[in-house]
């Protein structure tokens, strides 16, 4: 049975109001008790009181003593369990944090459907005359971070600021390794790199202040930087971690497209 660490809202305030008009009372008490006691030897007047008198003064004294130590024995039980609940409620929220993070990394595709998408788009724009261009995002968690937990939940930070930055019918694509995709279709060179620049401002704000993570954002655009489907998915692995790319397509053929009749 809890009886000094319940927690009250309600009384909360009301009890520390006692506690303070308590502790201002012993205060004012000892000192009125030095004043006496001292009284005689500065005066050279004796101060006397009768028998009744000093027991109805020490027992007093006494029951106020074991008031204010009860009334802060109880304030310092509450904040023991404030505490713990604090802690607790801070436990669970970094566990459904990092559950958060896992479904949303889950919910990206990976590299066999941007390797679909990448082939299509570029069809697409080679039909079109349009410009065709990727971004791939290298992010690396800071050496003081290693608790697996902690690295999802700072992807999943991270894969958050890039879906603010981005338009709603632009691709994005998580290759593993702390490696992930943009398709941008319709967009030059200078226009990716501007998205490029966006991209970093976002993650450098996920990131923090303790730099949970750096990234690194290139561009990748057809026609200025290649000419074919082949060579875009190329240049693409090539910015990879190993763990991210996978196996080379085994369909792969040069791809010739020309203006639709």
């Amino acid at each position: 049975m809890r009886v000094f660490d319940r927690v009250d809202s309600a009384s909360a305030e009301k009890r520390e109001f006692q506690l303070a008009i308590l502790s201002l009372v012993s205060i004012l008490v000892l000192g009125a008790g030095m004043a006496i006691v001292m009284y005689p030897d500065v005066t050279e007047h004796p101060v006397y009181f009768s028998e009744r008198t000093t027991k109805i003064l020490f027992f007093s004294f006494c029951g106020l003593c074991l008031l204010l130590f009860g009334y802060l024995l109880d304030r310092q039980l509450v904040v023991r369990r404030l505490r713990r609940e604090v802690s607790a409620a801070h436990r669970r929220y970094s566990e459904l944090r990092v559950h958060a993070s896992e479904d949303l990394l889950k919910a990206l595709s990976g590299m066999s459907r941007f390797q679909d998408r990448l082939l299509m788009e570029y069809k697409r724009s080679a039909n079109s005359g349009e410009p065709l261009s990727v971004l791939v995002i290298r992010l690396k968690t800071a050496e003081g971070i290693e608790d697996p937990e902690d690295v999802t939940a700072a992807m999943g930070d991270a894969v958050m600021a890039i879906s603010r930055k981005i338009r709603s019918e632009d691709s994005l694509y998580n290759f593993l390794g702390g490696a992930f995709g943009i398709i941008l279709h319709g967009k030059s060179s200078q226009d990716a790199r501007l998205v490029a620049a966006r991209l970093s401002d976002g993650l450098s704000d996920a990131a923090g202040a303790a730099k949970r993570f750096t990234s690194e954002v290139k561009v990748i655009n057809y026609p200025d930087n290649v000419g074919s489907a082949y060579e875009l998915e190329e240049a693409v692995a090539a910015l990879l971690p190993e763990e991210s790319t996978a196996a080379p397509r085994a369909d792969h053929v040069e791809v010739s497209v020309g203006p639709t009749k």
